[in-house]
């Protein structure tokens, strides 16, 4: 959750947390601009997708062509039209996307097609092959090729986050796709767990856990799921744990030596390097993706702000002056932006300002929002918020719509960290 300083002092109390085949024809030079946080969304109009073959075609294909519009509409890049509901024809549209879901033979071909409009030339063209379960992850793909084709960079619906549940006294690992599709836990271990955090290629995920009842340790898990092994269990608190971009290292905070500090682990949690050295407690460390600065959270001044520092430790600044008590850096995967939260009198708002602190903006307020993280795209940010009664994970496109909520079954869910695009989804 939110409030490191605080968790990391409690962290010390506590317990008395595809087979796929695509094809491609020529493609138009068809692009927008999307370089700055509110962009004009492209309106665009998805038709209903072709059934052809098993009977259960039609059911499949209705389902895979609303999985569709729901990711392009939410890949802050357009506005969806759909042409399956009444009174949304297509008006002032750039583009048509459609295609065909095909069944037989126990095996699915989705070919997801654009054309642009009115004249319906064709613009893009993929083909999909595989098992009829992996259909949501086929959608995805096609989702994020279309916004390739329109932007420039791939989308994130092919993408997943990871999160909290908390279970009565306990707290699970859970997993889930972008859209909140397909949410499993990954631990069962009747614990509690905190703090995920992603591998740079998607396939492990970093957490902290009370298993064992020896304090808070770090773990790494599968993200597909399997067995967890012990990172760092060393005296005190084992907190806050993240891979450096290249993954050959991990930024964690220990208090071994007595106070909580930021220091830097081998990738198998060896060789213990401390960087920083204050009376403070000094936790939360978010990595630049260039892997040459480090944010953190401290309370050196006597309440808890965000830093930034060196990678080895040196060269110490504030982030900003113009927002206090600030916490959960976040740096953006392009590098330019950091997200934080600072308090409010109703719990904590989501503020965003470039990487020297300048051009502080709040992007989501009202009521308690917690831990954001940026989309691998950086377009987006999710985070977890009471707003509307008991905490959930949202999603805010950083433009004018309102943030969208995650359902995840009616649970309650925590500390949301969105996966990188080249993750390992497992079976479907």
């Amino acid at each position: 959750m939110i409030k490191g300083i605080a968790a990391a002092v409690v962290l010390g109390m506590a317990l008395a947390g595809f087979a796929s085949d695509a094809f491609a024809q020529a493609p138009s030079d068809v692009r927008i601009d999307i370089r700055s946080e509110v962009a004009r969304r492209i309106r665009i109009h998805a038709e209903a997708l072709e059934a052809a073959g098993d009977r259960a075609a039609g059911a499949g294909a209705a389902e895979a062509q609303e999985t569709l519009a729901n990711d392009l509409d939410a890949s802050a890049a357009f506005a969806v039209s759909r042409g399956w509901s009444q009174g949304q024809e297509p008006f002032d549209v750039q583009a048509i996307v459609g295609g065909r879901f095909s069944l037989g033979g126990g095996q699915l071909r989705l070919t997801g097609l654009v054309w642009d409009f009115p004249a319906r030339r064709p613009i893009l063209s993929r083909e999909y092959r595989g098992r009829p379960d992996e259909w949501r992850t086929f959608v995805h793909r096609f989702a994020d090729d279309v916004v390739l084709q329109f932007t420039g960079e791939s989308g994130v619906a092919d993408s997943r986050i990871a999160f909290i549940v908390p279970e009565g006294r306990d707290k699970e690992l859970w997993v889930m796709d972008a859209d909140g599709a397909r949410p499993r836990p990954l631990t069962h271990d009747g614990s509690i767990a905190l703090s995920p955090s992603w591998s740079p290629d998607g396939s492990l995920l970093l957490f902290t856990s009370y298993r064992g009842g020896t304090g808070p340790c770090i773990y790494v898990t599968p993200a597909t799921g399997g067995n967890e092994f012990l990172v760092s269990a060393r005296a005190g608190n084992n907190t806050s744990a993240s891979y450096s971009p290249d993954g050959r290292e991990i930024a964690c905070t220990l208090s071994l030596e007595g106070n909580p500090e930021i220091y830097l682990l081998d990738a198998r949690g060896g060789n213990p390097r401390r960087l920083t050295s204050n009376r403070a407690i000094d936790t939360s460390p978010a990595w630049a993706p260039t892997g040459r600065e480090i944010a953190f959270t401290s309370d050196r001044t006597g309440s808890p702000e965000v830093y930034v520092m060196d990678r080895d430790g040196g060269n110490v600044r504030r982030l900003t002056d113009e927002v206090s008590y600030t916490d959960s850096p976040a740096w953006s995967p392009r590098g330019d932006r950091i997200a934080f939260v600072a308090r409010t009198s109703e719990g904590f708002d989501v503020y965003a300002c470039r990487a020297d602190g300048s051009d502080v903006r709040r992007v989501v307020s009202g009521r308690a929002n917690e831990n954001p993280h940026w989309s691998p795209d950086g377009r987006h940010l999710v985070f977890a918020s009471n707003r509307d009664g008991a905490f959930a994970v949202y999603v805010t496109d950083l433009d004018d719509r309102p943030p969208r909520r995650i359902e995840v079954g009616g649970r309650v869910a925590l500390s949301p960290a969105w996966s990188p695009r080249s993750v390992a989804t497992g079976t479907p």
